[in-house]
């Protein structure tokens, strides 16, 4: 453990932060806990912590509409209590493939948008951030062949989240139980997981092309330029405690 620790305090490393590019993802199972992205660590990683180091979080639900194809203005009600999120984009829609940005107008109130409609039918895919209580997770996890250690990072209410205004009230991590509790050796898995009653998707069912904008999933991390000798042995130790 000495040694490890020694070995970690010597390791070149820089600051980053982990976005959406660098995980797996996948749509929920809309109800029940369930992976919506994973990042399998090509290096040794160490998650920063603290109120300096905040996390940004917004996982917009996913509903599709279709337009009348007359050119008029059309409104379009979601499901799941749409709310007004200071930290990104509440509504973004595109039309088939092709990305419209906001709509037209949005009511909070009513959970309803507005968009002008083109001279044809399309589908209106839309990534829009709810209010509604769901459970967001973060989670490390050790593959091995024989046991698969997993540990919870951090859990918050998502519905919470999106209302609040992240840059006054930051979420971060707080990893203090052990000083490993923070790292991931290579080969390990952070993954993000959540239980909403909302369908979230990366991009359409219709194979459009379309991503979610307005979707927010950033961990300030460290990373190593290489393994480290020992870790994943350490950590494992560590997490079985």
């Amino acid at each position: 453990m000495t040694d490890v620790m020694d070995r970690l305090a010597e390791a070149s490393v820089r600051n980053t932060a982990l976005g959406p590019r660098q995980f797996e993802t996948s749509t929920n199972s809309q109800g029940s806990l369930s992976d919506i992205a994973t990042l399998v660590a090509d290096t040794a990683l160490a998650l920063r912590t603290g109120r300096r180091n905040p996390l940004r979080i917004a996982v917009p639900a996913y509903q599709s509409f279709t337009t009348a194809g007359d050119g008029s203005d059309q409104t379009f009600s979601v499901t799941h209590d749409l709310t007004d999120c200071p930290d990104t984009q509440d509504v973004v829609v595109w039309f088939d493939g092709t990305y419209q940005g906001s709509p037209k107008s949005v009511n909070h109130d009513t959970n309803e948008f507005t968009v002008s409609g083109p001279g044809s039918a399309v589908t209106v895919h839309t990534y829009y951030i709810s209010g509604k209580a769901a459970t967001f997770q973060l989670r490390k996890k050790t593959p091995s062949a024989k046991t698969s250690n997993s540990e919870k990072l951090y859990e918050a209410n998502l519905g919470l989240i999106h209302d609040a205004n992240q840059s006054e009230q930051p979420e971060f991590l707080e990893l203090n139980e052990s000083p490993l509790q923070r790292f991931l050796a290579s080969d390990m898995e952070l993954t993000a997981r959540l239980k909403a009653p909302y369908q979230v998707r990366w991009t359409d069912p219709d194979g459009d092309g379309t991503e979610p904008t307005n979707a927010l999933l950033q961990v300030p991390a460290q990373k190593s330029n290489g393994e480290i000798e020992g870790l994943t042995s350490a950590i494992s130790a560590d997490m079985g405690r």
